[in-house]
């Protein structure tokens, strides 16, 4: 299957097009024109999959290259995303926020849940690059040395990388934005220059249908963030891409080197492949833009082949027993022969290694070895924010000695473009651009060390002092006069730079001494040049004073948003202790209320017993009457006459 690629052409640093790029209307081709007056100045077309602007970017790469990887990823494909481009081409928009990753696992995790075949069971990793091929675990920093094995039934993997178990889609994106920021931490200067892939793993136990072993289906999905510009002359160095197409072209092996490896396999291995170049025109003195098309168009003219053995469906119980009979046939012979052969030795070596990955891809165990890797990574993260302090400083010192490196750099250019005196336009537009290059290296170099001022400065300010309102206030208005200041010293290094080129060009003019219409051709060049150079140096200032404005945009919102929290805290605040204090009266009543009924059934029953008492004091009464009106008054007694018998 041929690898499919979609390009993305972002805005320029001055906000327009690029006279030299034209769009076909069929949107899957690129017109391009070289420079003025030279040989290049033939049109060149270029033919994609897809092309898309910054404006209809979500609505055509991802529907039209993208979506299809989903609904295939079910039925044991693999699949490889390749993202390239140079720094600042808008590459980093692509990977983050709502970008390719976001919705490739949103969809990926959206066709699990539609298939109820089988049981799901989902792992991600994350790995990063350095220049010199070495690579790190983003997901357990502790993990070094990572190698690349090859599998008989599985294939390519990559021995003591961690593979952390997943249930859902946020699980997965939020691992992603850790890896990503742990990646920032890891490489500080290299970042840019920092290579990275995200890995997505899908296997699902199928439905038993009585035959001897269970079926799975097994597949992945691998983001590759390729560092690096598509030509060698470039800053932040040549993108990994280049140099597997180098190898590939001339038969040579990557060996162990593992992003070369997975790049290689995912050109022309088993899988399916998609490549989005994004590429950002640079103006007149672009040197970029058509190197980048035509490595996105080499690509795009590769094929992947087939291999069922290494995805679809499979399975552990067979592929143990099938590794085991190979071993026991292996040690059969070895046995039989005198001596033992160092091939069939290092043979059984490989192969027990084998069937140990086999036993490894045991669900529950791999569960276990990831809630184990989740503590350690815990443990990790908390320690290194112990250790920030001392990094940070060792961070700094050597933002310190890359900014005397380039400054030097910087001061060894404009000495050599001072002596060498006249050149061709050629010549002159790439030194210039070179030097434009090494300035705003340094002007980044100067902003990250700002930057990291004015972090400690915050750490330091909101450590000692509880209004963070009023601080940040205070750090953006820094902010500002800081940006005012760079923006003022860069005019002023390009007006420099300008005055020099005229004084230049004026010593030139009266060295040749030319008149008449060769002379006045040697003027305009010469003029053109210096415009050239004026329209740079008001693009790098433009682009100065865009950045600035956002980052000032960033601040308020920033600023906005503490103020908001603050509000909303204080709001939070007043509603608990007016809670507290409703709670503090409602029970004050209810005590009063207890005690008013305690009281209520109190004198009730002293009430009850008094009439009880009451009652018996009148019974006693009644009979005392009683009792004396039956013994009657002993006068009236006396009164009555006694009858005298007849």
């Amino acid at each position: 299957m041929a690898v499919r690629v979609g390009v993305l052409i972002t805005h320029s640093a001055d906000g327009g097009r690029n006279e030299r790029l034209a769009i076909r209307e069929e949107r899957s081709g690129v017109d391009y024109s070289g420079e003025e007056d030279t040989a290049a100045a033939a049109r060149m077309s270029f033919s994609f999959d897809a092309v898309a602007t910054q404006e209809n970017a979500q609505q055509r790469l991802y529907p039209e290259l993208l979506r299809p990887i989903t609904g295939l990823m079910s039925t044991g494909f693999h699949r490889n995303v390749l993202v390239g481009g140079a720094s600042r081409s808008g590459k980093e928009n692509i990977l983050g926020g709502q970008g390719i990753v976001k919705q490739l696992i949103t969809g990926l995790f959206s066709e699990m849940t539609k298939t109820s075949d089988g049981e799901w069971f989902s792992t991600v990793s994350f790995m990063q690059f350095y220049p010199d091929n070495s690579a790190l675990d983003l997901l357990n920093p502790e993990r070094r040395g990572l190698k690349p094995t090859t599998h008989p039934i599985l294939g390519i993997l990559v021995e003591g990388l961690c593979e952390i178990v997943i249930e859902t889609a946020e699980e997965a994106l939020a691992l992603y934005e850790k890896g990503r920021e742990t990646l920032k931490v890891n490489s500080g200067n290299l970042h840019s220059r920092c290579s990275s892939v995200f890995s997505v793993s899908v296997e699902r136990r199928l439905r038993w249908d009585g035959g001897r072993d269970r079926q799975h289906c097994r597949s992945s999905l691998r983001v590759f963030d390729l560092a690096g510009g598509a030509r060698k002359g470039d800053l932040n160095g040549v993108s990994p891409l280049v140099k597997v197409l180098e190898l590939m072209e001339s038969g040579e092996t990557p060996g162990n080197r593992l992003l070369p490896l997975l790049l290689r396999d995912s050109l022309a291995g088993g899988c399916n492949t998609f490549l989005l170049y994004c590429i950002q025109p640079q103006g007149l003195l672009d040197e970029e833009t058509p190197h980048a098309l035509a490595l996105a168009q080499r690509v795009r003219g590769l094929v992947t082949r087939t291999a069922p053995r290494h995805c679809g469906k499979w399975s552990p119980q067979a592929a143990a027993r099938e590794i085991r009979e190979q071993i026991r046939d292996l040690r059969t012979k070895m046995v039989a022969q005198s001596e033992c052969e160092e091939g069939d030795t290092r043979r059984l070596e490989e192969l027990i290694r084998a069937l140990q990955v086999v036993k490894d891809q045991d669900w529950e165990k791999r569960r276990e070895q990831s809630k184990e890797i989740e503590e350690k990574r815990k443990q990790y993260q908390a320690r290194s924010a112990m250790e920030r302090t001392p990094s940070h400083t060792t961070d700094q010192q050597g933002e310190t000695e890359r900014r005397t490196h380039l400054q030097e750099l910087l001061r060894e250019e404009m000495e050599a473009h001072l002596r060498e005196g006249r050149l061709g336009v050629e010549e002159s537009q790439r030194r210039v651009g070179r030097i434009q290059q090494l300035r705003e290296a340094l002007r980044e170099e100067e902003r990250r060390l700002t930057d990291a001022d004015r972090e400690s400065d915050q750490s330091q300010s909101s450590a000692n002092q509880g209004e963070s309102g009023s601080v940040l206030l205070s750090e953006v208005e820094v902010e500002y006069t800081k940006a005012l200041h760079r923006r003022k010293r860069l005019m002023e290094e390009h007006q420099s730079l300008i005055q020099e080129e005229l004084a230049k060009m004026e010593r030139d003019l009266e060295t040749e001494k030319a008149d008449g219409p060769e002379g006045e051709v040697l003027r305009l060049g010469r003029e053109r040049q210096v415009l050239v150079l004026q329209m740079e140096a008001l693009r790098r200032e433009k682009q100065e004073a865009e950045r600035d404005m956002e980052a000032q945009h960033l601040q308020n919102v920033h600023l906005l948003r503490s103020v908001r929290e603050e509000s909303l805290q204080v709001f939070r605040v007043f509603r608990q202790v007016f809670e507290e204090q409703g709670e503090v009266v409602e029970g004050r009543y209810r005590t009063l209320l207890l005690e008013a009924i305690q009281d209520a059934v109190h004198l009730s029953a002293q009430n009850q017993q008094l009439q009880v008492e009451n009652k018996q004091l009148r019974r006693a009464l009644a009979q005392l009457k009683d009792a004396l009106s039956v013994r009657g008054d002993p006068q009236e007694r006396a009164a009555v006459p006694i009858s005298q018998p007849q």
